[in-house]
């Protein structure tokens, strides 16, 4: 991550991404919590989100990019966007199937599950997709 601070990328992708990884842990404490395959689980979540957040990097650190080889960002990018769809997909469902919720209130709230998923995680696909196409971040993006 040398050169997101050092190039004068903005420091805010740097904290940006540590977020959303840091967020999604901090979502699936319970999964840890509870251990066996709910933290296997939760643990897979975290590493597809980690996945996702590599190749988003790339685009911002032209010297990571240079690094990984083209085929290992296109797995990481792949691994991060089935594991946020596959995710998204099976906390929507979960939701849905919520016994003390009516069909309405699980209808909402798995909307807002996903638009909580998706919507954060829009800028680290197109800056992955960005780096798979090799187009990087300028100094003055």
């Amino acid at each position: 991550m040398g050169d997101v601070f050092a190039t004068g990328s903005p420091a805010w992708v740097a904290f940006y991404l540590a977020g959303t990884v840091g967020l999604t842990a901090w979502v699936r404490r319970a999964d840890f919590r509870r251990g066996g395959r709910a933290a296997f689980i939760a643990s897979l979540d975290v590493l597809c989100n980690v996945g996702m957040t590599i190749p988003a990097l790339a685009y911002w650190d032209a010297a990571l990019a240079a690094r990984l080889a083209d085929w290992v960002l296109w797995v990481l990018f792949a691994l991060g966007l089935v594991g946020m769809i596959g995710f998204t997909i099976h906390d929507g469902r979960t939701m849905l199937a919520n016994p003390r919720l009516s069909p309405r209130q699980r209808r909402v709230f798995a909307a807002i599950g996903a638009a909580a998923v998706l919507l954060p995680s829009a800028p680290e696909v197109w800056w992955g997709a960005s780096a798979l196409a090799h187009v990087y971040a300028g100094p003055d993006d």
